[in-house]
């Protein structure tokens, strides 16, 4: 609680600096851009429009199959190794159209600020939802929004603007450890920017910094705290267990069945009941898997052993190069 008071003192602080000064940089809307990567050319992206039927015509935009959309937090661009890894990886295994959203320019800016630049890009990504839903007759049922702190409250800010314009929802929500600090607290004014269940037909969230960084209370249809939610393995401090939620999505993604998760009131009832006979219930998968059919609540489990190997050789971010939210 006392790190959440001197968090709230410092952006009291800064937010009344910048308004006194003045300094705070100015967002415009082609800060926002769109990448769509496809599995001819890893390294080669075609850059979309809002509102410019050619800049779809000309790339390898497929309205026939599902739209994935990647989208960064704080400190983040699309160039960062994690967004590499896992559009790439998407894209080789043909997932659809891979479009990653990058709002660096906004997100390099203190966190108050930076917070304050999510409502334009969110803006921006309903805005091309809305036009690829008009231009290229796709429907939202076949949209998958990947956020991963911020990225994940910009989902559900985006998602509901969609809503309200076409009466449609997204297909599916991923939230990756949500942020939380000006998000889910202070309490805030519009719960339209804070992700839940009614966002998207499915929405499932994976909590690894919960608390800190990352959300607390459940945010989905299907929430997953590995390892409690808070702390994970290998990690000394909470950057490095925020990003973790991307990991464990991206392993996923190799390994569908690596991870598998109960349902549990708690984590401490968790660890008090019959953890020790774990591998005689059927688990729920959790990442690329999780899917409308598991039904709604909170599921928990520990990574260990093989998943914790799995993830500590497969992933490109290891704990001493986290440098980043």
């Amino acid at each position: 609680m006392w790190l959440k008071i001197l968090f709230l003192i410092y952006c009291v602080k800064k937010i009344s600096a910048t308004r006194l000064f003045d300094t705070e940089y100015v967002p415009d809307e082609s800060d926002v851009t769109f990448h769509l990567y496809h599995s001819s050319d890893f390294s080669e992206d075609d850059e979309l429009f809002i509102d410019n039927p050619k800049s779809i015509k000309t790339s390898k935009f497929d309205p026939n199959i599902p739209t994935r959309f990647i989208i960064h937090g704080w400190t983040h661009s699309r160039d960062v190794p994690w967004i590499i890894e896992l559009r790439e990886l998407m894209a080789s295994r043909n997932y659809g159209n891979i479009i990653v959203v990058d709002w660096g320019k906004l997100a390099h800016s203190m966190y108050v600020e930076t917070r304050e630049h999510t409502v334009l890009t969110s803006k921006q990504l309903a805005r091309l939802l809305i036009f690829l839903a008009r231009d290229q007759k796709i429907h939202m049922s076949s949209v998958h929004l990947i956020g991963h702190s911020m990225g994940g409250q910009i989902s559900a800010s985006a998602a509901y603007q969609v809503q309200q314009a076409l009466g449609q929802k997204i297909g599916r929500i991923t939230g990756l450890d949500p942020a939380s600090p000006l998000f889910e607290w202070p309490e805030p004014d519009n719960l339209n920017e804070l992700l839940d269940s009614s966002d998207a037909l499915f929405v499932d969230v994976i909590h690894t910094n919960s608390g800190h960084l990352g959300m607390v209370k459940p945010a989905g249809h299907v929430d997953y705290y590995p390892n409690g939610g808070d702390d994970q393995p290998g990690c000394g401090f909470w950057v490095c267990s925020h990003i973790r939620a991307v990991e464990y999505f991206t392993a996923s993604i190799r390994k569908p069945d690596l991870f598998k998760a109960y349902p549990y009131s708690s984590w401490e009832e968790y660890l008090e009941r019959d953890t020790g006979n774990l591998n005689k219930r059927v688990g729920v998968p959790m990442g690329w898997a999780a899917n409308p059919s598991i039904p709604i609540g909170c599921y928990y489990f520990k990574t260990h052993g093989e998943e914790q190997e799995y993830i500590m050789t497969k992933t490109t971010i290891e704990d001493s190069e986290v440098e980043y939210l």
